[in-house]
């Protein structure tokens, strides 16, 4: 129930209503119908959905070690520019468990070049 007021709040605030506006118009309604106790889970449901939204729109450049990092804006460059994205976008962060190589997600995306998924796919090969 509080996620699909949660939804209906995102999609008045994303349609261009002032989140102030919405809000006011989402306690109202609620205080209409006699749910005002919902406010609290409604408002860590739209947290989730937010969370979520910003995600979608990040792309995230995981290398295995700061020093590979250079390496890997070089190769990822024309795969940035055929997603529409600019270096200076860009998110990097450091998975050690990669192994080397990097990784780029977002966008609906994955791009797997990372020594940790080359050796699993040997492993797999080799145990088949």
């Amino acid at each position: 129930m509080e996620t699909a007021y949660a939804q209906a709040l995102w999609k008045m605030v994303d349609g261009g209503m002032t989140s102030a506006k919405a809000v006011h118009a989402l306690q109202e309604t609620l205080k209409m119908h006699g749910r005002e106790a919902l406010l609290p889970r409604i408002a860590r449901a739209f947290a989730r959905i937010a969370e979520r939204e910003a995600k979608r729109g990040d792309v995230i450049l995981t290398v295995a070690r700061e020093k590979d990092e250079r390496h890997a804006h070089k190769e990822v460059r024309g795969l940035l520019s055929a997603m529409g994205i600019e270096v200076k976008d860009l998110k990097t962060q450091i998975d050690d468990t990669l192994i080397g190589g990097w990784r780029l997600e977002g966008r609906e995306q994955l791009v797997d070049a990372s020594y940790k998924n080359q050796l699993l796919e040997l492993f797999n090969r080799a145990t088949a």
